[in-house]
Formats: structure tokens, sequence, C-alpha cells
């Protein structure tokens, strides 16, 4: 129960954060974008809480990262481009594998990394609008 009690002290604080966050970038006209996994089922704070995402990533390995995981992502002040960079080349990487964090309400760093593959593809597909023909797969 105490953990419980810990976790939802540490996520409300969070979330206040994220709030205050978005209030300036709102106030400011400051562009930002806002990552956080997501729930097929629903279910996530953020899905329960908050404005709707802009994009879900339903597979990030599709774009060149290590994990099939789901991921939203809110996009303020701003709307994304819609390319879509196809690179599947990475070995799978198992999230429940992986290691542990140390302190409650967080994820550890493995978990939480995204492959510069998916970091290039991401800003590529949705930040600049970039094609990359390079790693795209054409029948030409």
């Amino acid at each position: 129960m105490d953990k419980n009690i810990e976790y939802a002290k540490v996520r409300e604080y969070n979330f206040i954060q994220l709030m205050k966050l978005v209030a300036v970038a709102y106030k400011r006209c400051l562009r930002l974008i806002i990552e956080n996994h997501w729930n097929t089922s629903g279910g996530t704070y953020l899905q329960n809480n908050f404005i709707e995402p802009a994009v879900v990533d339903g597979n990030r390995m599709l774009r060149g990262d290590y994990f099939v995981k789901p991921t939203a992502y809110w996009f303020i002040n701003f709307s994304p481009k819609n390319g879509f960079t196809y690179q599947f080349d990475k070995k799978q990487k198992i999230i429940m594998k992986s290691k542990g964090a140390k302190k409650a309400g967080t994820c550890s760093t493995e978990r939480s990394l995204i492959s510069s593959d998916y970091a290039r593809n991401f800003i590529c597909d949705f930040i600049i609008g970039k094609k990359q023909p390079e790693i795209d797969l054409t029948l030409f």
C-alpha cells in the first residue's frame, strides 16, 4: 500500500509540473512536444487526464527503434508533419526484460531511451517533414 501511495504522489507531482510547462508554452507561444507511453486499451495517466495526442506511434520499431511499445506525442502550438520513414532493422528489445528503475514512479534509462535512428526519423517525419530517400524503401 505504501508503494502505491508513493507512486500516486510522484505521478501527481509530475503531472502538476507538466501542466505548468504547458501553461508557459501556451502563454509564450513556444512550440513543445510531449512524449509519453500509450496503452491501446486505455488507462495511462495522460490518456485519462490530458488533451488528445496529435500522434500515436503504435510500433516504434517501424521507424528504427528497439521497442515496439506504443508512444503518444502531443504537439503544443504547432501541428506535426505527416511523413513516414520505414526502417525496421533493429533487434527487438523486450520492455519487461529491461533493467528496473532505482526510484518509484520512474523508468530505467534503458527503457526510456530511443535509438538515434528513431530520433532522426521522428524529426524528419513529424517536425521538419523531410523525406529520406536513402532510408525509405522504394520500387525504383
